[in-house]
């Protein structure tokens, strides 16, 4: 026998294994029927994503939760008679502030049902973030060996400069306007003033969030809890004594809290319960959730190497397009969570946006992150809101490269070329502009830039006086955004459903059925794309290394840096 027929029936042969793989898992367990004095147990950690990965893999495996299974969850067990408690064991997240609060919106809405909720705090690295959440459960619980390092907060970035100057690499970008400082990374050693005074102020609207928001979930005023966390970090006790945490126990003790109270402990997984079986929804009117997730790139949506989200230009502005065109769609709902990408990505999104809001109500939900791209293709809809600590705005445009000669010569490499103009060599990596081509490069920056503020002004009803004001590629918090007039509304993903139906005259207590786009794809279907799939994960790579690289070419609208809120 050949190898290649060796080849031929092993592939059959785990094909086949996959696919009895599949029915046994989709056949075996039919939908799990919820005990009495059932307990939701959902346990929170590391990155919560906004949409299920669009690959192989996902479809195949469907198990890790993303934000609206979280939300679904709650608002389901807040009013199922067979759900009698909740318990949430917080581990060290990576979340952004902005899902952080969604999540706990609906937490101090199951809160307020009556019904017993623990924050279980049994994992080491509690910090801001994990008791921010926390701090909506009726009752927190610790580890009693668990500090709670609820100090202060701090907004990090990374700078490369002195790494590019070893390496004989000349970082030459170019920006507007004054904020706009995503390249500072490359090109600084440490914050300039712009850049400085615009991390300080959106640290200080987090900050103010969260103490507001924590104090009233513990039922401290502002300044008790800030005189708190001003002495953390505590050690149990110390947080018992200070009242932020209500008792110190293990998870035999929180199995025994609800043995207590019902005569048993029967719990029931975030997974388990998103697959139970749910009322029908008969609701006439539909409104579609498009998820506009990741790095801007023109072409098809996918994901990177490392699992992260890769947002097509084409792809989401298909799944806008489906929406618009169907008649049973009353509104759109565009949930973004991007720092920006493209500049043509963004546009051919933007003009879907415009397209649509011109047959149907179309509302922006903002995530943790909406700013740059991200901002430029919200600009057209009818409304937009924003959670308040969404990072947004940032309106500003930048292009440059690295010269790597330096580089080339330190490690004995060497390039010779030949071309027809002297702008063919705008975007060599072996020279720096030259007088003209850095004339080109303004000039191209101030058309865009012109662009993006007008579709802004033309957007949000300014002046583009008034939005160059407070554009510059300046980040802002969604509050702050709110004061600027950048947004309308500050809340999630389900007041965004609920101005929906408000613009599409359905009435507030009829239920509608959401439509989220793109479509999870069966397991069948990714299996015969595989090959298209492996073709986008490599364009994706190859994007996500144009990213880290900041090889921008052509004009880049993106956040204006990477920073790390903690």
């Amino acid at each position: 026998m050949t190898w290649g027929k060796r080849r031929a029936i092993v592939i059959i042969l785990v094909l086949i294994f996959l696919v009895v793989l599949m029915f046994w898992s989709a056949f075996s367990k039919p939908g799990l029927r919820i005990a009495s004095n059932s307990v939701l147990v959902i346990d929170a950690s590391g990155q919560i994503e906004e949409q299920r990965a669009p690959d192989f893999f996902s479809a195949f495996n469907g198990t890790v939760p993303v934000l609206h299974d979280y939300l679904d969850a709650l608002d389901q067990a807040r009013t199922d008679p067979k759900i009698t408690g909740l318990v949430v064991r917080i581990a060290p997240l990576e979340t952004g502030w902005g899902k952080l609060e969604e999540i706990r919106a609906h937490l101090l809405r199951f809160r307020d049902s009556g019904k017993p909720s623990i924050c279980y705090l049994g994992y080491d690295g509690i910090q801001n973030p994990e008791y921010y959440l926390a701090s909506a459960c009726r009752e927190i619980w610790l580890v009693p060996t668990a500090p709670v390092s609820v100090r202060g907060m701090m907004a990090e970035a990374v700078f490369f400069r002195g790494t590019l100057d070893k390496l004989k690499v000349v970082p030459e970008f170019y920006h507007i306007a004054d904020y706009k400082t995503a390249t500072n990374t490359f090109t600084e050693k440490k914050f300039t003033p712009a850049h400085k005074e615009e991390v300080e102020s959106l640290l200080r609207s987090v900050y103010e969030q969260y103490l507001g928001d924590a104090s009233k979930g513990r039922g401290l005023t502002r300044e008790q809890f800030e005189s708190i966390i001003n002495r953390a970090p505590l050690s149990g006790s110390e947080a018992v004594q200070a009242k932020i945490v209500d008792r110190m126990a293990y998870w035999d003790q929180v199995q025994d809290f609800f043995k207590h109270r019902s005569g048993d402990w029967n719990p029931v997984s975030l997974n388990q319960y998103r697959s139970t079986p749910t009322p029908p929804n008969f609701g006439l009117n539909k409104i579609a959730v498009v998820h506009a997730t990741g790095l801007i790139v023109s072409g098809d949506s996918g994901t990177t190497a490392a699992g992260g989200f890769i947002m097509g230009g084409d792809s989401v502005a298909s799944d806008i397009r489906k929406a618009r065109q169907d008649s049973s769609i009353k509104a759109i709902v565009l949930r973004v969570d991007s720092g920006g990408g493209s500049v043509v990505a963004s546009e051919v999104i933007r003009r879907e946006v415009e397209l649509a809001h011109a047959v149907k109500p179309i509302v922006v939900s903002m995530s943790d992150v909406a700013a740059s791209g991200g901002y430029w293709i919200a600009s057209p809809a009818d409304k937009i809101v924003a959670d308040p600590n969404t990072i947004t705005g940032s309106i500003g445009v930048l292009i440059g490269k690295m010269n790597v000669s330096g580089l080339f010569n330190l490690l004995g490499i060497s390039t010779d070329y030949v071309a027809t103009s002297d702008n063919a060599t705008l975007f060599s990596a072996q020279q720096d502009f030259t007088p003209a081509q850095q004339a080109y490069i303004e000039r191209s920056m101030h058309e865009t830039y012109d662009a993006f503020v007008k579709g802004v002004a033309a957007g949000r009803k300014m002046s583009p006086e008034a939005v160059d004001k407070i554009g510059k590629g300046r980040v802002w918090s969604g509050s702050q955004a709110k004061d600027l007039g950048l947004v309308d509304e500050l809340g999630g993903a389900d007041r965004a459903i609920e101005v929906a139906k408000q613009l599409a005259h359905i009435p507030a207590n009829d239920s509608v059925r959401i439509v989220r786009l793109p479509e999870e794809k069966t397991f069948f279907q990714q299996l015969f794309e595989k090959q298209k799939e492996q073709m986008r994960q490599s364009e994706s790579l190859e994007a996500t290394l144009r990213h880290i690289l900041g090889l921008m070419e052509p004009v880049q609208a993106r956040l204006p840096y990477e920073l790390h809120i903690k």
